[in-house]
């Protein structure tokens, strides 16, 4: 469904506005990047095969029909070409590169790239202190229902050991699998709230900043090229200066970015599946500003799935280019800091180092 309204809103063009993207996929345009998760890799290709559907891919000529049939004896051959015709792919479908690279180089979006990180998760996951608030909270309200939901002691219950079940109960709800247990409508929204807390104080404040800032800066430089500005080729070597930049990633994170951004007009109470979080850069439709690069005609659109959001520093809900990169510089880190901060430590010594670096990916 995501890759639909993606086409809807980017291919096929909204009412009044240009299409952004050209119906057939075209590798200048669109760049995609995953974590190294099968999950989140699994998703980028879910939501472009919405956005280019099977019978987008571009055809084959007629001259390259024999030459692109790979040279393997097939009993059916000619049976296959007669189905395939001009498509390269059976029905059409258009493969899209999702880019994805190992845990511990990754310096963008996994971070095991970054030990500043990795060590304040490591530091806080095990220390009771940082959860007895949360436990003291919920204990009384959810523990019984959730051990009862699973067949599990609830003495054996914290309040981050519970998460992996009160998740696990998310992903049933979705699929629509057969509750384990009758919770009622209040005791479910108390289960969907644990998500956020836990998921929030993994991290200290300036962790939290540091890994939502290292999205947002990607995001910011690629405005800024797509302007005619000035920009940090440095930081966008990898991606170009696409169109359409698309990260898939976790709940984990959009709770952070979310947390950093702040709007003013909604507050994350919990991270739905399948949650997008989308930034526009829209040009003013004046004549003035047709071919200008200047601040004053460009203006950011911030939406999390179909809400838009009002930042803060921004004078309306459509922020000012100008407001935009005012925002994300009041945070007081340059990119540059950002990465000398992520290596001022070395990785902690952890005989679980690897399986928790996973958990933050």
């Amino acid at each position: 469904m995501i890759g639909d309204e993606l086409r809807n809103r980017y291919v096929k063009g909204m009412p009044k506005s240009q299409n952004l993207l050209s119906p057939r996929f075209d590798p200048e345009e669109v760049y995609v990047r995953s974590t190294q998760v099968e999950r989140t890799v699994q998703s980028a290709y879910a939501q472009l095969l919405g956005m280019f559907p099977l019978g987008t891919a571009e055809e084959l000529r007629s001259d390259q029909i024999d030459v692109s049939i790979p040279p393997l004896n097939m009993h059916d051959l000619e049976d296959i070409k007669t189905e395939l015709g001009t498509d390269a792919v059976q029905d059409g479908m258009q493969p899209v590169t999702v880019k994805n690279y190992g845990l511990y180089i990754d310096s963008l979006i996994g971070y095991g790239g970054c030990p500043y990180i990795v060590n304040d998760y490591l530091r806080r996951i095990d220390d009771p202190q940082f959860w007895q608030d949360h436990d003291d909270y919920f204990r009384p309200l959810v523990f019984n229902q959730i051990a009862k939901a699973f067949n599990i002691d609830v003495d054996d219950l914290s309040f981050m050991k519970i998460y992996k079940y009160s998740d696990a109960l998310f992903a049933e709800n979705f699929e629509g699998v057969p509750d384990r247990f009758n919770f009622t409508s209040k005791e479910w929204e108390i289960v969907k709230s644990m998500q956020v807390p836990i998921l929030i104080q993994m991290l200290s404040s300036y962790s939290s900043q540091i890994l939502s800032l290292r999205y947002l800066f990607p995001i910011l430089e690629l405005m800024k090229s797509r302007m005619g500005q000035d920009y940090n080729k440095e930081l966008l070597k990898t991606f170009g200066t696409p169109k359409f930049l698309l990260f898939s990633s976790h709940d984990y994170h959009l709770s952070h970015i979310m947390q950093l951004l702040n709007p003013e007009n909604f507050q994350l109470e919990h991270v739905e599946f399948a949650s997008i979080l989308l930034f526009e850069l829209h040009r003013r439709d004046t004549k003035a500003c047709r071919d200008s690069s200047e601040d004053a005609c460009y203006y950011v659109k911030a939406i999390f799935n179909d809400i838009q959001l009002k930042l803060p520093g921004c004078s309306s809900i459509d922020c000012s280019f100008n407001e935009f990169r005012g925002y994300i510089e009041s945070f007081g880190m340059t990119y540059d800091q950002m990465i000398e901060i992520c290596f001022s430590e070395e990785p902690l010594e952890s005989d679980k180092y690897d399986e928790k670096v996973r958990i933050l990916q």
